[in-house]
């Protein structure tokens, strides 16, 4: 693992000491893996206390130990959101520098995204709102150090699953020149040894033939991106046989990747390995793929949750939504932050022998969970139902299911060439019964599903708050 150290050294030390860190903690017993998350929170929630206006008033009714000691106690504390966290900004925040104007000011001119904040040394991005909602974060230096860090403990795990050949080069392909994270944590590395391969030049889209020239010309053994960029050049090697590109690994960002994508892309490009990094610009990165395949979540860095419908600890092993409390976020402390997303943790030890938990079942975002009326009130219809039925649904080549409402579905169907007609009837007569007899389930028949600037087009998605039909609010 030569490489990762000498590059985190070329690049900033503080980096090595965080990386140090989170490599002890990956073989320490679960007691000691624990009475360090323990510490580490005692400290966050100090620091939060001491120096942010908006927890000092949150956490004024609770001392720091009854919080640590009482579950109780520590579930009375508010959720919050991207949502709070803008309304909030300004007494959320830790530092005097970092106004809401200002940091609005910045985030809100393109044309500053290579510019540093008011010439500090801080890194201040926004999220692209797939979710609804935009985000604005801000990373000081050792932050930042902390986010380069996590990042390097998974590529140790990817590095101990393939064979480099040669200089080990590795590629993301990503919006470029924008606010995001992943372009202003990347825009400095080494050009002989990463590049970033832009998803809008110009303002229209790359081709997926001049992603193909650029990644075959640069040769990239890892190789980041979106799952709907991994669909795309699976298609295009499928098509292209002669597609001199062979990487080693493959790293889908953003959403979770759906199966047949994944059958389809290990087929295709012989003898590579797929990895998932999960993450966000609001908390950094949660969990990663280890050489064995398991998704490792990082609890040494993160109180994690997983709640259900009524707010209260899911049970073991059950899914629900993900709740995050970061254990090293100072400039904007994130306590009992709702993701968005949907999670069950499995039991189990990894075979790799890292004592972090694993990952039994990541569902993607909670507006995947899409919902149905029963005898009962609503229940809900988990995305892999339609992951499943599409799967057997002769002539489908892609899709996308939007629900609008409880009683309202649109189906976006891409088909394969030279189909049976008929699809959109095929189509309906399966989907429509999930739903119940009342709903209204159209189903159009179109040339390509157009993903938005940030890559992340989501198969299924709800557009509407369940909570509202269980209480009859509009």
């Amino acid at each position: 693992m030569d490489v990762i150290r000498d590059r985190m050294i070329a690049g900033q030390s503080s980096i090595l000491g965080v990386y140090n860190f989170l490599e002890e903690n990956e073989s320490l017993p679960a007691g000691q893996l624990a009475a360090r998350q323990r510490h580490l929170l005692r400290k966050q929630l100090s620091y939060a206390r001491r120096e942010s206006p908006y927890f000092a008033n949150i956490l004024r009714h609770h001392t720091v130990e009854d919080l640590l000691n009482s579950p109780e106690r520590w579930a009375d504390l508010p959720l919050m959101d991207k949502s709070v966290l803008l309304e909030n900004f300004d007494v959320v925040r830790t530092r005097n520098d970092i106004t809401y104007p200002r940091v609005h000011e910045y985030l809100s001119d393109r044309s500053l995204a290579d510019e540093p904040f008011h010439g500090s040394d801080l890194l201040v991005v926004s999220t692209a709102g797939t979710s609804g909602k935009s985000g604005y974060f801000v990373y000081d230096q050792q932050e930042q150090a902390h986010i380069r860090a996590q990042y390097f403990r998974f590529m140790r795990a990817i590095l101990a699953g393939i064979e480099p050949r040669g200089p080990l080069r590795s590629a993301a392909i990503i919006v470029t020149g924008a606010h995001m994270i992943g372009y202003k944590m990347q825009q400095h590395l080494p050009p002989e040894f990463f590049r970033m391969i832009p998803v809008l030049r110009e303002g229209r889209a790359v081709t997926v033939e001049e992603t193909a020239a650029e990644l075959a010309d640069f040769n990239p053994q890892i190789l980041t991106c979106f799952g709907s960029t991994l669909r795309m050049l699976t298609e295009y090697k499928e098509a292209n046989p002669d597609f001199a590109w062979r990487p080693l690994a493959l790293i889908n960002t953003g959403a979770t990747l759906e199966r047949d994508v994944q059958k389809r892309a290990l087929a295709a490009f012989e003898g590579v390995r797929i990895f998932d990094l999960y993450g966000s610009t609001d908390t950094g990165y949660i969990g990663w793929t280890c050489e064995h395949g398991s998704m490792h979540l990082n609890t040494d860095c993160l109180k994690i949750e997983i709640l259900d419908e009524d707010g209260r600890p899911a049970v073991e092993g059950e899914s629900g939504s993900i709740v995050l409390t970061s254990l090293w976020h100072r400039t904007l402390p994130i306590i009992r932050y709702r993701l968005g997303d949907l999670m069950s943790v499995s039991t189990e030890r990894c075979a790799c022998g890292r004592s972090l938990p694993v990952v039994k079942e990541l569902l993607g975002r909670e507006n995947t969970l899409l919902y149905r009326r029963s005898e009962t009130g609503v229940s809900p219809v988990p995305q892999g139902v339609f992951m499943e039925m599409f799967e057997t649904i002769s002539g489908v080549k892609r899709f996308r299911l939007v629900q609008e409402s409880l009683d309202k579905v649109t189906v976006s169907v891409v088909p394969l060439p030279g189909g049976e007609p008929g699809l959109a009837e095929r189509v309906a007569q399966r989907v429509t019964p999930v739903f119940g007899a009342g709903a209204s389930v159209d189903v159009h028949v179109v040339d390509a599903l157009v993903p938005p600037a940030s890559g992340k087009l989501l198969p299924v998605e709800r557009l509407f708050d369940p909570a509202a039909e269980r209480t009859g609010r509009r």
